[in-house]
């Protein structure tokens, strides 16, 4: 037996170099997850007992254990591609280099893919990566799903779920409410109700008599009655006295009494009522179905507008220096790049910073306010925030992920 090197040795410095990069992948055992430096401890490790009890477990469900290592596998892969070369066109053996200069990492010889290019294959036939062979090798491409626009389109699945849901409940309500009311009527007062409905479709004459009805002269008239002017014909007072005192029947149309205005009519009068609205309301306010202004310089923001795809700025975030046109236009400073662009409300997103970041309200009462995130609650799409100055500042509060953004540190 060799004896040990002493510390602070050359030969110690070396041992320690060894033991601490990469062996030879031969002399792993990945079971028991142990390298051995060379084929005297490999050959050890394999008749020590603590290997054969590990081979006799392993025996007993060879495919759970393969099947662990393979997702294990794919997992730290997929992760290495998301974090290094995310949406990026890369060579395989460039990624798999840089996966297996971890020390920890799980070894291929102990997944179901025997060769690197079995599992570039797999992962093109199972779609979760473009890959294309070319003369200096397999090239893949891995474009993860974006969770914040999942979060954000879930959000608003639900939201239009529950708007639909409370319209329905509201009028399940008022049906309910005059079904009630109907009950409660006695008998008499429904056949009343019954008999004196108007029938729009029925046509002919509504004949109203004024027999029997008497009219009251007032003061004046009777005055005048006394001492008619010169001019005034007697025949002619008459006349007009008696035609309030009529007891023939007044005939009307039951159609010109019901006629409902004209398409024309009803859009003059919205017409007016529009103008009148007009003159009504402040200057600053948004217009109708507009949405009221939420961009603050110094946030952050994600540019979601395609017509600047071809700029390299679709999906790019950048900080907001100054709004425009009454608070609707953001300038725009890309981060990475030194690109500055102005882009409407309509193009942008809020950005969330991770636990603990800072941010700025865009809307209600706390609007223009600073806080700290303390955490997410995913389940009811809300961020929780401690404001940091205000009258409420040091209380948390909650908001919804539009209603706030990352604060820019530059």
């Amino acid at each position: 037996m060799g004896k040990k090197a002493e510390a602070g040795t050359p030969k110690d410095i070396a041992n320690r170099a060894k033991a601490k990069g990469l062996q030879k992948l031969k002399f792993y055992c990945q079971i028991c997850e142990k390298q051995c430096r060379d084929a005297n401890g490999f050959k050890c490790h394999c008749t020590s007992e603590a290997h054969l009890r590990q081979m006799e477990i392993f025996g007993m469900n060879q495919g759970k254990f393969i099947g662990n290592y393979s997702e294990e596998f794919k997992r730290a892969f997929l992760n290495l591609m998301a974090t290094s070369h995310r949406n990026s066109r890369v060579s395989a053996n460039i990624v798999y280099n840089e996966y297996i200069a971890h020390k920890t990492h799980i070894h291929m010889n102990a997944t179901r893919w025997t060769t690197l290019t079995e599992f570039i294959k797999y992962l093109g036939r199972e779609g979760i990566c473009e890959v294309d062979e070319t003369p200096k090798g397999w090239f893949i491409t891995y474009r993860p799903e974006d969770k914040e626009e999942k979060m954000r389109q879930a959000m608003k699945a639900k939201r239009k779920l529950a708007d639909e849901e409370e319209d329905e409940r509201n009028a399940r309500l008022i049906r309910e409410q005059i079904e009630r009311a109907n009950a409660a009527l006695p008998e008499h007062a429904k056949r009343h109700a019954e008999a004196t409905e108007l029938d729009e479709n029925a046509k002919g004459e509504l004949r109203l008599s004024l027999a029997g009805v008497k009219r009251v002269k007032t003061a004046e008239e009777l005055d005048r009655a006394k001492h008619p002017p010169k001019e005034f014909d007697g025949a002619s007072r008459l006349a007009s006295d008696a035609a309030a005192e009529l007891n023939e029947p007044l005939v009307l149309n039951a159609h010109a009494a019901r006629k409902k205005p004209s398409a024309l009519d009803e859009i003059f009068r919205k017409g007016v009522a529009a103008k009148e609205a007009a003159k009504a309301k402040p200057v600053d306010a948004p217009a109708s179905g507009e949405e009221t202004p939420w961009l603050q310089p110094g946030i952050v923001v994600k540019i979601v507008s395609k017509a600047l795809q071809s700029e390299g700025l679709y999906k790019r975030k950048g900080v907001v220096r100054r709004c425009l046109q009454g608070g609707y236009v953001a300038e725009i400073d890309a981060i990475d790049t030194d690109a500055r662009v102005q882009v409407d409300q309509t193009e942008l997103e809020t950005v969330l910073p991770s636990v603990g970041g800072a941010v700025v309200v865009l809307r209600g009462e706390h609007r223009g306010l600073t806080g700290k995130m303390d955490g997410l609650e995913t389940d009811k799409y809300k961020a929780v925030v401690t404001l940091r100055e205000g009258p409420g500042k040091g209380t948390t509060m909650r908001f919804d992920y539009e209603d706030i953004s990352k604060l820019s540190s530059r």
